[in-house]
């Protein structure tokens, strides 16, 4: 109990308790005043935090499907459904139970392959599977997977649009929708596969035509600041919020994601509040500086110095990183 009561003050004296305010600044940081003068000397710009809707541009690579086994496991549930049909009315329930066991097989075989319900759905008692998993036409439907990271999974779902590019295109772009996206992962490339229908194929396109795949994700509203806007040790990330009166104040962020030239936050900031987006370094070191000469503090500590962060034997704590570093 007592360690824990001491570990919750020390993050107290650094503005990182539970339920901090926003007004909660960086370890060794303190507010600055600047002229006029200065922050046109030293280039600074002042922009605002907004509210917007962001967009992710997902590139992944791709190829034109040649799947062999999908094919044969489409024509084996057509099967199986056509099984099944025969013998719904046999006076033997050995003979239907087989028959449905069998259905279920091949309706697992097909979701293990990445096969929605939807698709499955579509499968037709007695067909075959689809001809364009095997060979494809000029101006045929064909199927483009592409290899989605992990870390971009989240944001890949089926119905969005997807554009396919390669240098044998000739510039052209082609447009597909996302039909299904796997759920298992490919433990030795740590990807998905994302099956895309296009419309209509190119006579350039052959089985295993390698391509370029970008997918337009929406991420919904969210406040954002421009990525050159945040600092960051890769333990705090914080902004400088500029007042009217010239006062620039560091304060600690949370970073939701990136998306482009834009950060999403999470915490630590509010749409129209006013921050510095550009020379952020020279501001940084200049707060750093200011922190050093009053002794570094914590919001509301009435200007009382407080000591800096003890280390481990070896290791000393770095102003510019606000961490322990080995000495």
């Amino acid at each position: 109990m007592k360690n824990a009561i001491l570990a919750f003050a020390f993050m107290a004296a650094c503005g990182i308790a539970h339920g901090a305010s926003t007004t909660t600044v960086p370890i060794g940081h303190a507010e600055i005043q600047l002229s006029p003068m200065d922050e046109q000397l030293i280039g600074v710009k002042i922009g605002t935090v907004e509210k917007k809707q962001l967009f992710k541009d997902i590139e992944a690579p791709g190829h034109l499907a040649f799947d062999p086994e999908l094919y044969t496991a489409q024509t084996d549930y057509s099967e199986a459904l056509q099984q099944l049909e025969r013998v719904k009315n046999s006076p033997l329930p050995d003979v239907i139970h087989s028959a449905r066991h069998m259905l279920q097989s091949a309706k697992l075989r097909l979701k293990i392959l990445g096969l929605s319900d939807h698709q499955i759905a579509s499968l037709q008692a007695g067909g075959e599977g689809e001809a364009n998993l095997l060979l494809t036409k000029p101006g045929q439907k064909v199927w483009i997977y592409a290899d989605i990271f992990q870390m971009d999974l989240p944001y890949v779902h089926s119905g969005q649009t997807a554009n396919i590019t390669a240098e044998f295109l000739g510039g052209k772009t082609l447009k597909g929708k996302i039909v299904s996206v796997d759920r298992v992962i490919n433990s030795s490339t740590q990807t998905a596969k994302a099956r895309i229908l296009v419309s209509e194929g190119s006579s350039y396109l052959r089985p295993e035509s390698y391509v370029n795949v970008t997918i337009h994700s929406p991420l919904g509203e969210q406040v954002t600041v421009p990525f050159d806007a945040l600092l960051d040790t890769g333990k705090q990330s914080w902004v400088f919020i500029a007042s009217s009166l010239g006062k620039i104040a560091p304060r600690l962020v949370r970073v939701k994601f990136y998306a482009g030239d834009d950060a999403a936050i999470a915490s630590g900031l509010r749409g129209g509040e006013k921050i510095v987006t550009s020379a952020n370094f020279l501001i940084d070191s200049e707060s750093r500086l200011k922190a050093v000469s009053e002794g570094i503090g914590a919001p509301g500590d009435s200007g009382k110095k407080t000591a800096l962060p003890t280390c481990s034997k070896g290791q000393h704590w770095d102003l510019s990183m606000s961490m322990c570093m080995p000495d």
